[in-house]
Order: C-alpha cells, then sequence, then structure tokens
C-alpha cells in the first residue's frame, strides 16, 4: 500500500509541475505576444533598416556630467549588419565577422575586434527590443508583477542565456505591455535602466530617452551612472 502512495504521490506532484511549467509558459508567452504589438507588431518586420544618433551622457558620484559621447548606429536587415560610426572610427559586423576602420586605417588587434564585435552585440541586443527576446536559447522565467523604485507596475521576467554570465530582468508596463525597464546583474554589479520616453513611428515603438542606475543589493539606494537619448535618423521599409 505504502508503494501505491509513494507513486501516486509523485504522480500529483508531477502534474502540479508540468501545469505550473504551462501556465508559465503561458503567462510569457501571453506577455510578450502583447509587448511586441504594443511595439509595432508586423510593421516591425518590414523594416530593411533603422538607423539613428545615440547620445550618451556619464555622471560621477555626485551626478554630475562627466562625459558626452556621439554615436550613429545602423541596424540592417535581411541579411543583418550592423555599424557604429564615432571619433572617426566605424566598427562593422555582419553577425560573423567583425571590422574596424580607424582614420581611413583597418584594424586588425585581436583584442580590439573582440571589443568591439562586444560593442556591436550589446547595441543591438539593447535597441532591438522587447523583439530579441524571440531569439533560439533564450531562457525566460515569469517573475510576477512588481513595483519599481519609479513605482511604476510591471510585469517581470527574468531573461538569461546557456552561454552567458549575465542575468537579466525586463520590466513591461502592466497596461501598455510597453517594455519600461531593464535590470542587468553583471559581475555582482547591478544596474537598473528606465525607459522614460519612446520614439512613436509608423514603422514601430522604440528607446528614446532612458536612464541608468547603479542599485544597492536591496535597491534602498539608486545612483545615476548615464543617460541616453536615441534619435532615429532614418528608417528604410523593405
Amino acid at each position: 500500500m505504502k508503494i501505491q502512495f509513494d507513486i501516486r504521490l509523485i504522480l500529483l506532484f508531477s502534474l502540479f509541475f508540468f501545469n505550473s511549467i504551462s501556465a508559465q509558459n503561458e503567462k510569457i508567452n501571453e506577455i510578450l505576444i502583447k509587448s511586441l504589438n504594443a511595439h509595432g507588431g508586423e510593421n516591425l518586420n518590414k523594416i530593411k533598416k533603422i538607423k539613428y544618433l545615440k547620445t550618451t551622457f556619464t555622471y560621477d558620484d555626485l551626478g554630475n556630467l562627466k562625459k558626452e559621447i556621439k554615436q550613429i548606429i545602423t541596424h540592417k536587415f535581411d541579411p543583418y549588419k550592423t555599424e557604429i560610426e564615432s571619433n572617426n572610427k566605424t566598427l562593422k559586423s555582419d553577425g560573423i565577422i567583425t571590422e574596424i576602420l580607424e582614420n581611413g586605417e583597418i584594424v586588425k588587434d585581436f583584442k580590439s575586434l573582440n571589443k568591439a564585435k562586444s560593442k556591436i552585440n550589446g547595441a543591438f541586443y539593447v535597441f532591438w527590443q522587447p523583439m530579441k527576446l524571440k531569439d533560439a536559447g533564450t531562457i525566460i522565467k515569469y517573475m510576477g508583477v512588481s513595483t519599481l523604485p519609479n513605482k511604476k507596475r510591471v510585469f517581470s521576467l527574468e531573461v538569461s542565456y546557456r552561454d552567458g554570465t549575465d542575468t537579466w530582468n525586463f520590466y513591461f508596463d502592466t497596461n501598455s505591455y510597453l517594455l519600461v525597464g531593464t535590470e542587468v546583474n553583471h559581475n555582482n554589479k547591478v544596474s537598473l535602466i528606465y525607459t522614460t520616453d519612446f520614439n512613436r513611428t509608423e514603422s514601430g515603438v522604440f528607446h528614446h530617452k532612458r536612464e541608468s542606475y547603479i542599485v544597492s543589493e536591496n535597491r534602498s539606494k539608486l545612483r545615476i551612472q548615464a543617460s541616453y537619448v536615441y534619435d532615429i535618423l532614418d528608417v528604410v521599409k523593405k
């Protein structure tokens, strides 16, 4: 009789476990579908090229402006290619080959190329959200509804990758389903980035203004470390 009881107990727990996974996957899919639609839906698939000016402002420990960096960034689709132009330097990648052109000279240094590849991948990952969350290999967990330090109520998705060490949290407004915040834990340093304004175009809704804060462990204190402005320069449709 005890063996039968144990088997029933295992089956019961298994059923509960798989039902929980199913419910969580349903909620993740619901959030992502509604967010993708809020950010442009099918119009996003019609973009052949998008070009924008990204202005980065960095701040010191007291919140004073330290540096301003301007980059012209272009993302092309089918085939994919990203270019970053700044200070007489151009970084290019088609997802396989990375190139650097500086003051008219080709840079072949391995360390510089690796750094350039990381910058290009980071630029595309940050800008092309939440669309990038559809990528294969993305591990997503639904973390429920929470309130950010700026009092905004959000759906929270935890995101990680098998080949990465960083853990991300993506925050979606519970009313509009727009992506309004991103949190990343990189080497035990937590940064919380708010999107405070959007570029609303006929092709889609993209970041316009963002603010990045260093977050204490219990979120009791936030210190601004950077802010970003994305100005759309050109959108070419297929």
